[in-house]
């Protein structure tokens, strides 16, 4: 369940940081710094979907 935690809490913070960016009051630094850490944040998520898919796959192939 850890891992599912964590995985919605990275969801809802790239949430926060597309809101935050598409807002257009922030400076562009400040967008540059938060594009930065969302690109982080879609690795991260990116790399867990791939690990589920890959156990889903391990077992749908061990009950075939």
């Amino acid at each position: 369940m850890e891992n599912s935690y964590n995985f919605e809490k990275e969801m809802q913070r790239l949430d926060e940081i597309v809101s935050a960016i598409s807002s257009e009051t922030l400076p562009l630094d400040t967008c540059l710094k938060l594009y930065q850490e969302g690109q982080k944040i879609v690795k991260r998520l990116e790399k867990a979907l791939k690990e589920a898919e890959e156990k889903v796959e391990k077992v749908i192939s061990t009950t075939e």
